[in-house]
């Protein structure tokens, strides 16, 4: 990517604001852990997702045959060290790469060809910023499914601001519209989200920026949730799908980065991306999105923390984007 890129700050109109040394420790709604911890997750991270399987690939032009579930499972023996076709976090020049950087990464990939997920440091929880409103979209369109009903009008209206240019006063009416946090968890259990935690706080401590930007959550669980719109499944059906990818595939030109790092022209890329300062911890900078075009067809979550700067965050994200853009030419 080139060019400068004026991004709002969480996302949204409101002004970033940092969070003056305070920690995030024990700042209520059940969330007590300063940026950087890793808590334990509430299922075994071994577990496939328990519902909302996807059993194919997106309708439209280059489907492809049928593609497993998203499993969190690690790649096949055999891998020669590069990850072309296998695990593409095995790439030893990416390895040295990340190895000189700043702060905490992980990453996950589904690729729908190969049928299996690879994940760079499983486990690791960390900070959505902006990517949980993608959950917030999928809690949306999951409630209007469930009430055989088109997404009412207020809502859609919010879904486009939220989505493509990253609102955050949308987002912020439209979680409260479906339910709040607990509505966010159910949909997250009907999705298959085992390791992540909506935050129950209004405001993040210190500033006037939303709580939601504090949801925990791990790199595996956003493919999951990414894949419940890229493939079909119970948990979306495909108006709903197509309505979530085609604005992810419209985010405003300066914030489309992060996933589509090293993606020539001419592939479908439908991506959400969030960045937050925390504190003295630096920027927690992430990109979700789903790839597909010449030959690929994979969902991918890169998460960062502790960036000492938010380009710092994105040129880490788009290497990594691009090293698995690379690998999958031989999946």
């Amino acid at each position: 990517m080139t060019g400068t890129r004026r991004r709002p700050g969480l996302a949204g109109p409101l002004a970033v604001m940092l969070l003056a040394g305070s920690g995030l420790a024990g700042c209520g709604g059940g969330l007590s852990l300063s940026p950087g911890t890793e808590p334990a997750p509430r299922t075994p991270s071994a577990a496939p997702p328990a519902a909302g399987s996807p059993s194919g690939p997106a309708t439209g032009p280059g489907s492809r045959s049928p593609s497993a579930s998203p499993s969190p499972s690690g790649p096949r023996s055999g891998t020669d060290g590069r990850g072309r076709g296998g695990d593409p976090f095995a790439d030893r020049s990416l390895r040295r790469y990340l190895a000189g950087r700043k702060g905490r990464i992980t990453a996950a990939v589904y690729d729908a060809r190969a049928r299996r997920t690879w994940v760079l440091h499983p486990g690791l929880h960390e900070y959505t910023a902006s990517i949980v409103k993608v959950q917030i979209m999928g809690a949306a369109l999951n409630q209007a499914q469930a009430r055989g009903q088109p997404l009412p009008p207020s809502q859609a209206a919010l879904m486009g601001p939220m989505i493509e240019a990253s609102d955050n006063d949308a987002a912020t009416t439209l979680l409260a519209d479906v339910g709040g946090p607990s509505a966010l968890a159910s949909f997250d259990k009907a999705a298959g989200l085992t390791q992540t935690q909506p935050s129950t706080l209004a405001l993040i401590p210190g500033t006037n920026l939303p709580g939601w930007g504090l949801t925990l959550t791990t790199a595996r669980d956003q493919v999951v949730l990414l894949a419940r719109f890229a493939y079909p499944g119970p948990v979306l059906d495909d108006a709903s799908r197509a309505y979530g990818l085609s604005l992810m595939e419209h985010v405003e030109p300066g914030q489309d980065w992060g996933v589509s790092g090293g993606v020539p022209a001419g592939t479908t890329i439908a991506l959400k991306n969030g960045w937050l300062p925390v504190g003295t911890s630096g920027w927690q900078v992430d990109s979700i999105g789903w790839v597909n075009g010449h030959g690929r067809d994979y969902v991918l979550a890169v998460l960062a923390s502790g960036n000492p700067t938010e380009e710092y965050g994105i040129g880490t994200i788009e290497t990594i984007a691009r090293a698995v853009y690379q690998s999958r030419s031989g999946g």
